[in-house]
């Protein structure tokens, strides 16, 4: 063999390397790419966000789907459980409500049975409040707005759904305070 077949093969081979690396490179590229793609629409499931650009912002935090729908759920319990009791207008609300967002036989609906049949501890809601806070601090303020009006929104629907005495009163004193705290926790300071 001479030097010129031998120096042809070796830049054969680099050549071969180098493409391998760039394919190598650009399958994990289009990987990576493929799994924030499938956290987006998950995302958009759980929260009923369409809104990709406030969806990018919480996945670029390193938020799961996962803790998103602990996130997304909670108030609902919460101010559902505002007045000691949790009234069959307000499990069915809750319940229609959730299930927009995941289906009944994943993680998150089981947390949700577990809530709807047992009140919350205090911690949970101090926990839930804290990392509500930070996400809200850590979105842009617009992004952070819109998350929080579209669970204030909800938790309105859920807190009026038993309805009170002819219409009035629908939000009892307890549950008004709960939206409150929530919301509270949802506000950028």
């Amino acid at each position: 063999m001479s030097n010129l077949d031998s120096l042809l093969d070796r830049g054969s081979a680099l050549e071969n390397q180098f493409f391998a690396d760039l394919d190598a490179k650009l399958l994990a590229e289009l990987k990576m790419r493929q799994e924030h793609d499938n956290a987006i629409v998950e995302f958009s499931r759980i929260s009923g966000i369409k809104d990709t650009k406030i969806l990018d912002a919480v996945h670029n935090l390193g938020v799961t789907p996962q803790t998103f729908s602990a996130l997304r759920v909670f108030p609902l319990v919460a101010v559902a459980w505002g007045d000691g009791t949790l009234e069959e207008a307000e499990r069915t609300t809750i319940n229609a409500l959730a299930s927009v967002h995941f289906p009944k036989q994943c993680p998150s609906a089981q947390l949700l049975e577990k809530w709807l049949a047992t009140k919350p501890s205090s911690e949970m809601f101090d926990a839930w409040e804290t990392y509500a806070a930070a996400l809200v601090a850590a979105l842009p303020a617009g992004d952070a707005e819109k998350l929080k009006m579209t669970l204030v929104k909800e938790i309105h629907t859920v807190a009026t759904s038993s309805g009170g005495l002819l219409g009035w009163a629908a939000v009892s004193q307890g549950e008004h305070k709960v939206m409150q705290r929530l919301e509270a926790a949802l506000t950028r300071t």
